[in-house]
């Protein structure tokens, strides 16, 4: 006999968590001078969330095929970014990551390593002629995620699965 047992939980708090990202010792000037740019770390991460549909489009996020989350690579240094993170970017960093097979903090920093890369032109130069698309990327907006890992019985494997409903931005 199979007992089924379903539940939800509406979150509402903390309305801001305290969180601290790992930045690499390499990318702390890059990350400063975003930051000054875009007016502080959240407006930063915010942008860089609206631009990681894209990043997807273009193959350019990690897919880990691994029970566990990896971390970011060990013996380099590390600076610590106390930041205050609104939450639906927060829930929205967690589901991409977690869909992604890495940490939250490895996940903004794999964001901005791809941005400084210039990575996104080049994926989207190469794939114009395979896909029939334009070397424009899309602009999305995020409507909606939806992340879930699973074990699946039979192979007794896990499995992610991520759902990100996108709408494309108005002319």
């Amino acid at each position: 006999m199979e007992t089924t047992l379903e539940w939800i939980a509406l979150a509402r708090e903390p309305g801001r968590p305290a969180c601290t990202f790992l930045i690499p010792f390499r990318l702390v000037r890059y990350v400063q001078r975003r930051k000054r740019r875009l007016g502080g770390v959240v407006r930063y991460l915010r942008h860089l969330l609206s631009v990681a549909p894209t990043y997807r489009y273009a193959g350019l996020l990690p897919k880990i095929e691994r029970t566990t989350r990896y971390y970011q690579r060990s013996g380099q240094g590390l600076d610590k970014w106390h930041v205050r993170v609104p939450a639906h970017h927060w829930t929205e960093l967690r589901c991409l990551a977690g869909a992604c097979g890495v940490t939250m903090t490895h996940m903004f920093v794999i964001l901005i390593e791809i941005e400084k890369s210039g990575k996104l032109k080049k994926a989207l130069k190469r794939s114009a002629g395979k896909k029939k698309i334009t070397g424009d990327p899309p602009t999305f907006f995020w409507k909606n995620i939806g992340f879930w890992e699973a074990r699946v019985e039979e192979q007794g494997r896990t499995e992610r699965h991520v759902m990100l409903l996108l709408e494309e931005q108005p002319p």
